[in-house]
């Protein structure tokens, strides 16, 4: 099977600072890929690295085979949708305008929306369970909804593989709940999805292999019950954990000893 994503031989700096050295990576198609580390560990610049947005000085980004700086701008778009941390909206746009942005990459200069894209909005809508505030002002709707919203937008691209930068971060535990439901049904629809959290338990319980980050280092890449271990929390974290079981999926789970 080919892989949706591959990083080869990566190497990129902030002004003189080496930050990323021959770093590799390879997700494969339909996999939930979870990626994790304290701040300052390079989760955002590798995934900003993967969706196009930073520019390595080194080494190859592989979009499902494609070498990134090779894909026109809007082919792009239509491969990797993003879903960022923080959204905001300066002006009082409907929640459908938001989501009919998504089908920009579709249209040509100056090209109004054809009945197609106006169905594929209103399919993101449904798909993100937000149909019925497509008439409200994306300012004048809750931080979840506002995510959701987002999140459709992204969905209104098609794309095959969905970038997540810490988007359950501003989300109380209902909405980070129901916003995981969604992401895991497109993942058994077949999206591949990279899910970069704060939130170790939450990766723990959706994320079929995680990524653990430290100083732009890989310290390890495996099955949850794999990286989440003790020892290698202590490690990157500077915290001594207790580790039990999630009673219903047997996933991992972090407790904090203070």
């Amino acid at each position: 099977m080919m892989n949706a994503l591959e990083l080869k031989n990566i190497n990129f700096r902030y002004e003189k600072d080496d930050f990323l050295k021959n770093f590799s990576l390879a997700i494969s198609t339909g996999e939930f890929f979870g990626i994790i580390g304290p701040n300052g560990s390079g989760k955002t610049t590798i995934l900003k690295i993967m969706a196009g947005f930073l520019k390595p000085q080194a080494g190859s980004v592989l979009v499902f085979g494609k070498d990134i700086n090779k894909i026109g701008r809007n082919d792009l778009a239509k491969m990797i949708g993003f879903v960022p941390q923080e959204n905001y909206f300066a002006f009082e746009f409907t929640v459908f305008d938001v989501v009919l942005w998504g089908r920009n990459p579709y249209l040509k200069r100056f090209e109004n929306p054809k009945k197609l894209d106006l169905d594929k909005a209103m399919a993101a809508l449904a798909l993100a369970d937000i149909l019925s505030l497509k008439d409200k002002s994306i300012n004048r709707i809750s931080a979840g909804e506002r995510q959701r919203v987002v999140l459709a937008r992204a969905l209104a691209q098609e794309p095959k593989l969905l970038l997540l930068d810490e988007a359950t971060s501003h989300l109380d535990i209902t909405h980070q709940v129901e916003f995981l439901k969604i992401l895991k049904r497109l993942n058994v629809d077949g999206m591949t999805i990279v899910f970069l959290s704060h939130d170790l338990n939450l990766a723990g319980l959706v994320c079929s292999r995680i990524l653990l980050l430290d100083h732009g280092k890989s310290v390890a890449c495996d099955k949850p019950e794999s990286v989440l271990k003790p020892e290698l929390i202590e490690q990157v974290y500077k915290v001594k954990p207790y580790l039990q079981k999630h009673p219903e999926t047997g996933s991992p789970q972090v407790i904090l000893k203070l």
